[in-house]
């Protein structure tokens, strides 16, 4: 018998009976030219684990080429159809998240729902202009560093109060941000978001979860009148997707856990680069560029989905966020 070579998830985005369930499962199958080796597990309502041998010539398949399978047009098909979204993993690497890792997150639109810069800009009515830099700037369409050098020019007199309105009126965090860092916590992982955003709310959401470290970009204040000068202190380091890599790598090191453990999370295309360096990146709800370049894509109502990403159970997932402190 085929030995098991690579972890397939498949996450449903509609409630569905145990018939249309195993109908999918077969058809993913047969679409990746696999074979199910062992039981397909549900690890939740919604996410089931199929161990799998993936026709690779007898050796263990990489990472690259479960991305490139995810990627065939009639894996897209088959998504479409039945309403559900391929996340393929080597067996070895699925494996290694089993121990406790390093999860870095990006912050907006990711661990919260807003995207803070749009907001500041919003408290000055100048939203539309700022929001259209950031869409396409999240798509690719723009060089990062420079759009945010521009949309920071927007926020010139923006009062430093706006950041305890922001945290107290206006940010929500993602349904299950919590409940996921709380649960990597416990299962001894080290956690970090590292944001193209600004470091008012960065450390506050780094307090607000639990996190273990922050980066962000800092915004220039003038003393005096404790407004914004629309500018960015210039002796700080930009926090894009080159930093974030190197953030990635750094963490990784200082930790002691090899950059095959570590996992990244975002939704913007400045998140590509650390999601690369990662042992496994997962876009989360992303822009349509991001979730192609992705070697996983999460597209559910809650941040959770990534645990069971990483092969925990609802079970176990809800034993442990259970659990006495």
């Amino acid at each position: 018998m085929a030995e098991c070579n690579a972890i397939i998830h498949i996450l449903s985005k509609t409630t569905r009976s145990q018939k249309q369930c195993d109908e999918t499962v077969e058809t993913v199958l047969r679409t990746l030219l696999a074979k199910a080796v062992g039981p397909t597990t549900w690890l939740s309502d919604s996410v089931c684990k199929i161990e799998a041998n993936l026709n690779t010539a007898g050796r263990p398949p990489a990472l690259r080429e479960c991305h490139q399978l995810r990627t065939l047009s009639e894996v897209h098909v088959v998504e479409k159809e039945h309403n559900v979204e391929i996340i393929i993993q080597p067996l070895a690497l699925f494996r290694l998240h089993q121990t406790p890792g390093l999860a870095v997150f990006d912050m907006d639109s990711t661990l919260i729902q807003q995207e803070v810069v749009d907001e500041l800009a919003r408290s000055v009515g100048r939203y539309e202009a700022v929001a259209a830099v950031t869409e396409a700037a999240m798509r690719g369409e723009l060089d990062f560093e420079a759009s945010l050098r521009a949309r920071v020019k927007e926020l010139n007199g923006v009062s430093t109060e706006i950041w305890e309105t922001l945290k107290s009126d206006v940010i929500t965090f993602t349904p299950g941000a919590h409940a996921l860092i709380k649960f990597l916590k416990r299962k001894g992982w080290r956690t970090a978001v590292l944001s193209g955003g600004f470091t008012p709310l960065a450390y506050w959401v780094k307090d607000q979860l639990g996190l273990d470290y922050a980066y962000a970009n800092h915004l220039a204040v003038d003393p005096v009148t404790s407004t914004l000068t629309g500018e960015l202190e210039p002796d700080a380091p930009i926090v894009g997707a080159e930093l974030k890599r190197e953030l990635l790598l750094k963490l990784a090191a200082e930790n002691g856990i090899p950059v095959e453990r570590t996992i990244a999370v975002g939704d913007g295309s400045n998140d590509l680069l650390m999601m690369g360096a990662a042992g496994l990146g997962v876009a989360v709800n992303a822009k349509p560029k991001v979730q192609e370049a992705a070697p996983a894509r999460v597209n559910g109502r809650s941040l959770l989905d990534v645990a069971f990403v990483l092969g925990f159970g609802e079970g176990e997932v809800r034993d442990t966020l259970n659990e006495e402190p």
